[in-house]
Formats: C-alpha cells, structure tokens, sequence
C-alpha cells in the first residue's frame, strides 16, 4: 500500500446544507478532496496523556466480551484488550500475534501451535497452550455458541491435545488449510485465560480493564508488562455519544481527542492549519444491500441480477459518500490477495428492465429497510429508489433506529442494508453466507457453492485455491443476494495533537484501532 504512514487530511464536498448549523462562529473549512495532501506528524513519539475517543451509537447492549461485539465500540475495545494467535494489519496483511508459528500437516488435518513466550494477560497469569484450547471451545460450545462458531466448525475440540505449556495440537474433522486467516482479527478469536469472565475482561493487549459502563464510557490503562513493547498512552477512554451534535461539539471544545467514524456532514467544518483534522482510509467498508434469496421476489436470480444493474454505483459514491468511496462490484474482501478483479458491472437499465420482464416481475414495488447506522447508509438508500424508477420499479425507503433495525426483525427484512468490515474471503463466507452463520442476512443457502466453499477451505494448493475462489466469486457476481455499489472511506476526525495513527484498509476506525502506536504530542 502506498503512502501507509501518512495519513492524508482532507475535506469532503457533500450536496447537503450543514445539519444543526454547527459551522457556527467555528471558521473551519475544509480542503477541496480533489486537493489531498499529507499532514505532517512529529517523528519522536511522547509518552503519556489520556486518549479520549468518541464513538456514535450508544447502546445498553454494549460488550467487553471479545467474542460477542457488534458494534465498533466493542470492537475498539477488543483491539485494545485481548490479541489473536494471529493479527490482521492496518493494510489488510495478516502476522503472528501470539503464535510463534502455525503449521499444519501434509494435508492440513491437523494443526501445531507455538505460542510466543513470556507474554502475560493482565492480571500476571503466563499464557499458555491451555488458554487457547479453554478459548475454542468457548466459541464453539454447542449449548451457547458464540460469532466465531461456524468459522470454527472444522475444528475438532474434543480431541485438542496440549503438548507442553507452549505448544497445542489441534486435529481436524477435515482439512482446513487457510485455518490462520481465519482466526485474524481479536474480534471474536481473541485469545482468553481459562476462567474468562468478561464482565472482569482479562487479556494480553496493550491496555487492561479499569472501569465499564455500557451504552456511555469505557476506561483502560496501559499495561506495562505488555510483551510488545507496551503503547505511548496511560490511559485509553472511550465514550459513547448518542448525538453526533454532541460528539462534534466535545471534540470542538477539547473534551475528546477524536470522534472516530465521523459522520460526512461534520467532515466539512475541518480546515488544514485548524485545530482539528482529518484521517482518512483507504477502503475497506461496506454496506451492502441484502435481498432474501429465499423470499419473493428475490428467490429470482433474475431478479437479484436486474436490481444489481439498476445501481449507478459512481453516482451513489458522489451523493450518497460524497466521493469517499471506491466502486463495488457485489464482491466483498476487496483486500484479499485472491480478489478477482476482473469482475465489473456496469449500469443496464435496458438489461434490468428485460430481467424482469423475464421473471414475471414488471412494474416491481418493494420496500427497503434502512438506518442510519454507518456514513451514508440511509442516503444510500434514497439514490437507490430513485435509479430504480428508471426501469419502472417503486421502491419505498423505511427508515427505522438502529436498535429497531438491529432487534429481533434482524435477518427477517426482505430488502435492507447492513455494514460489514473487510475480512478475508473465505472466513467471511462463513460470517454471512453459511447455513446457521450468525450473520447470514441474505439467507444464502446455494448447495453447490457451500460445496465449493469446503473444498477451497481444505485445499492446500493456494493456486487451485485460487481458482476455487474465483469460481465461488463468481457466483456472488452473477447470483448473490447482495449489492454492494461501494468500498467506503473511512474518516476520523482528530485533536492536532493526536499523532501516530496509520491509512488504514480494513473500515476499522482510528486506523485499525491503532491503539499500541498512538501518541499526544
């Protein structure tokens, strides 16, 4: 990735007037985008401060539990507490974390882990090969299984064998030969001691548990005995703000540090030389449209086709991200080495049109489901329904709270949107396209690719793994339930003292959560 350690500041042009007038007696504006350029950071890190982050979207539902996060909150915290046997980067690659090595055998039956040594949770216990063992079978129990389950499924817990106090073997039920890019991310296979508790959260990360409170703050501390090296904050703060309004305002007047995930609208109101500013990622994001294959009209292939051709996907990026976007072509992991970028679509109105003509579905009208739960979700939603009406299809745009959308109709709306954050290809077949997966929103169920889908897992052969994905990607192209117009930029807007924090690929805010590098100046 070019450029990965300087952020670049800009503005971002939108068509709206400013919401709430916040410009007020501020004097901020912002760069032109077409003018990006890179802010300079100061090149000797200092030690010490309060890092204090605002996020959007407090909920109660709020977790420290590493293996239950939904929203970026939790996910925030994970980075900060707990850390993967291996670690996804802010570019997307993916290293060792807390495994030494992961090697499996000729055939990918069975794995041998060798844990780094020396490295200490929080509360002074030495890691061990039974930690990780205690951590699998966690997220599979089968009486509660947790988000990382179905990822997990090759996995033969029960017969797991502890060789010495840094070594585990793990056989198979059957050959799973991309196991580590599986497990990259310490949301959900974040590694915990025996016993975990996550209402008192014990991990290995660059800062431990000082105080919680869901739905409003959450503290951390740095935790010196960290084996990497230990971060430049003393302390971590993250505060949930129920009102954009609220957080802009904090950030303004020197009561946060950062609003990480800004919303577009209060992008503009930052000006290169003021006291804020502005990192923004390269594209990682996505907020897919979902169709329920399984219900009409979307169990018509025609159909799914027809509405992915509907979409001006450069339009929508201007209007609806206000140019903080790359085009999606209803492919996800645009950062896996495998993505095939050969797959392009274009606007067909005619094609569309002639579509559903062929599925007995002219004159279509539906409704869409939408919330503003990302950067231009609901304007998204808009510019959809009115491509759609140039090939003759209503489409009625219901826009509810996150909690509502999120509640328990989750998973039933028949045409909605959701948001996801890059994740390798095939680890995110099994978060959004197998059967029983937690987040399996468009009800995808199609034999043969799941067929596919086990093979590519339990190939060695990264070439003929290669292939098999494409094929799977394929499929996605032409059948899925998704539309997906956008990769999605992601922009935080910081105090000028914030340093330290990298380009990041993956939509995780605050670049990938950068908490071990960060630093105030």
């Amino acid at each position: 990735m070019s450029n990965l350690q300087n952020p670049i500041l800009s503005g971002i042009s939108r068509r709206d007037v400013l919401r709430s007038g916040l410009i007020g007696g501020a004097g901020l504006a912002l760069a032109a985008s077409s003018g990006l350029s890179a802010f300079a950071q100061s090149t000797v890190p200092k030690r010490g401060g309060n890092l204090r982050v605002a996020f959007l979207g407090a909920t109660p539902t709020e977790t420290l539990d590493p293996h239950a996060g939904v929203v970026q909150q939790d996910f925030a915290r994970a980075l900060g507490l707990y850390e993967p046997l291996v670690e996804m980067q802010a570019d997307a690659s993916i290293k060792n974390a807390l495994a030494e090595s992961m090697e499996p055998n000729a055939d990918a039956t069975e794995w041998t882990i060798k844990l780094r040594s020396g490295v200490k949770f929080h509360d002074g216990k030495t890691l061990s090969a039974k930690d990780v063992a205690f951590t699998f079978r966690r997220i599979v129990n089968p009486k509660a299984p947790l988000s990382g389950a179905i990822t997990l499924a090759p996995l033969d817990v029960d017969n797991m064998k502890v060789v010495d106090d840094l070594t585990l073997k793990i056989p198979m039920k059957v050959p799973f030969a991309v196991f580590p890019e599986c497990i990259c991310s310490a949301v959900y296979y974040a590694i915990v001691p025996e016993g975990f508790d996550p209402a008192k959260p014990v991990g290995t990360g660059p800062f431990k548990f000082q105080s919680f409170t869901p739905g409003q703050q959450s503290t951390f501390v740095r935790f010196d005995d960290y084996h990497g090296g230990g971060a430049y904050i003393d302390t971590l703060t993250i505060t949930s703000f129920a009102s954009d309004v609220a957080a802009f305002n904090a950030l303004q007047s020197a009561q946060v540090d950062a609003l990480a995930a800004a919303p577009l609208s209060l992008v503009r109101q930052v000006g290169a030389g003021g006291a804020i500013k502005a990192l923004v990622s390269e594209p990682g994001q996505w907020t897919p449209f979902t169709m329920r294959v399984d219900q009409p009209p979307f169990d018509k292939p025609d159909v799914r086709k027809a509405f992915r051709l509907l979409v001006d996907r450069k339009q929508m990026i201007d209007i609806a991200l206000s140019g903080y976007g790359e085009v999606g072509n209803d492919v996800f992991s645009r950062w896996d080495p495998f993505y095939d970028m050969s797959l392009q679509r274009t606007r067909d109105v005619d094609q569309a049109k002639f579509l559903l003509k062929k599925a007995g579905e002219e004159n279509l009208a539906v409704e869409l489901v939408t919330s503003d739960f990302a950067n231009g979700v609901p304007q998204m939603a808009q510019v959809f329904a009115r491509q759609a009406r140039d090939a003759g299809v209503t489409v009625s745009v219901r826009q509810v709270t996150p909690d509502v959308f999120y509640g328990d109709q989750y998973k039933q709306w028949n045409f909605a949107q959701d948001f996801w954050l890059h994740f390798p290809y095939l680890p995110q077949i099994a978060e959004c396209h197998l059967p029983g997966a937690t987040f399996n929103e468009t009800h995808w169920g199609n034999e043969h690719y799941i067929k596919m889908y086990n093979q590519a897992v339990g190939t060695t052969d990264p070439a003929l793994r290669k292939e098999i994905v494409h094929a799977l990607m394929k499929i996605d192209f032409e059948e899925g339930g998704y539309i997906i117009p956008s990769f999605n930029k992601m922009v935080d807007l910081l105090a000028n003292n914030v340093e330290g924090l990298t380009q990041a690929r993956t939509g995780y805010a605050m670049g990938h959560f950068g908490w071990k590098s960060v630093w105030l100046s």
